[in-house]
């Protein structure tokens, strides 16, 4: 998992991205089948507007960072799309 000071710093829309990529980790793993995958959805329900995944500019700034190189635009990308 990416370091929170890493991700948290870079993000210019200030994002949890470590949460994110939990959240999205979780959402396969309890859809992959056919599962109904509530957690993410509620969880994300509760998070302003403006720090959800939606909210990603795909700036690349946290992929910069990234020890793992995840495409974290991506699975934003992705994860919005899944959930909606």
């Amino acid at each position: 998992m990416l370091p929170e000071h890493l991700s948290l710093s870079h993000c210019p829309q200030g994002l949890d991205i470590p949460y994110f990529i939990s959240l999205y980790n979780e959402h396969l793993l309890t859809t992959q089948d056919g599962g109904m995958g509530f957690i993410a959805p509620m969880a994300i329900a509760a998070i302003p507007d403006d720090k959800r995944p939606s909210a990603c500019l795909h700036c690349h700034s946290c992929e910069q960072v990234c020890p793992q190189t995840i495409k974290i635009s991506d699975m934003m990308s992705d994860f919005v799309e899944k959930i909606g």
